[in-house]
């Protein structure tokens, strides 16, 4: 954990030394809730709440379309609901999975789409992948708090895909569902999909473009 945020604190100045390089070279800050599951596991729904934060580069291409690079922290796991555990009588459970996350996204901005005749330059449609490298793991069943970290991938990788809006040159919204691409942990038995854990999160974040115009 330390040592990603001293990478961090590194990578920022460099970001916003990307204006001085370059007019077209974007740089900013990412911050926001995850809303998270495991597949895998014996419990469903995304009741796990964590966040992220980080920073990007982003660096347009032909026309509308653009890649961005980010460096995060993330908060990911799973959450036994309260169902599950009156109803159903599983035990209580809280898995914490904490990632220094690295995707890298294909983005499209919007510009050539109109409605009402207004352009919806404003909204960027992204696609990509992250390499996840697990910093920490925690686990809590029936209030047994445990550290297990040694169970879980030390790398894994996800599918993303999601949209982002801009309210103004520098402050945006956006949002992204994220699919396990190559497993967070294996449980030694056979089979590829059906006997391993899957991380799968929905993601919000607030970003603040360094340098404008944003995107």
């Amino acid at each position: 954990m330390k040592k990603f945020f001293i990478s961090l604190i590194i990578v920022l100045p460099l970001l916003g030394f990307g204006k001085l390089q370059a007019q077209s070279f974007n740089a900013g800050l990412i911050v926001g809730p995850t809303f998270c599951q495991v597949d895998g596991d014996s419990y469903y729904g995304f009741h796990q709440l964590g966040f992220t934060a980080g920073a990007y580069a982003n660096l347009p291409l032909e026309e509308n379309f653009s890649v961005q690079m980010e460096l995060k922290y993330s908060l990911f796991g799973a959450h036994s609901s309260d169902k599950e555990v009156n109803e159903y009588y599983y035990n209580p459970y809280s898995l914490r999975l904490h990632y220094a996350e690295i995707p890298l996204m294909l983005q499209y901005k919007l510009s050539n789409f109109r409605v009402g005749g207004r352009s919806l330059d404003f909204i960027t449609l992204e696609a990509g992948a992250s390499v996840d490298v697990r910093l920490r793991a925690t686990e809590d069943v029936d209030a047994d708090y445990q550290v297990t970290t040694s169970r879980w991938n030390l790398l894994s990788a996800t599918a993303n895909a999601g949209v982002h809006f801009a309210f103004n040159d520098h402050f945006g919204l956006g949002a992204r569902f994220m699919y396990s691409a190559a497993p967070c942990r294996f449980t030694g038995n056979p089979g590829w999909f059906f006997n391993q854990y899957y991380n799968k999160v929905i993601q919000f974040t607030l970003t603040y473009n360094i340098n404008s115009p944003l995107r």
